[in-house]
């Protein structure tokens, strides 16, 4: 057995939850960051924060990777799969 041999991760594992949130947003014709008045407290930090708890807790990040890799730059619908569907169709 070869000990050397480094483990490598997919590409999947360097993205961030909160980055790919972001990616989807940003195809969705969204700014990533919200705006001042979306952000104001407490119901916009506490969307975002919740929106980015889902990210982080979702067990599709390989999926939603390999999706962001395949789907068009400009999307009308966020993938069916995000926990964030509900909030991404509001927003």
């Amino acid at each position: 057995m070869n000990w050397n041999h480094k483990r490598t991760a997919p590409a999947a594992a360097h993205i961030f939850p909160a980055q790919r949130l972001a990616e989807v947003s940003a195809r969705l014709g969204r700014d990533p960051a919200p705006s001042p008045l979306a952000a104001s407290w407490p119901a916009g930090v506490s969307l975002l924060a919740q929106m980015v708890d889902a990210c982080q807790r979702c067990d599709a990040d390989e999926v939603c990777s390999d999706w962001l890799a395949r789907a068009p730059k400009k999307i009308a619908t966020p993938p069916a799969f995000c926990p964030n569907v509900d909030a991404l169709k509001r927003s």
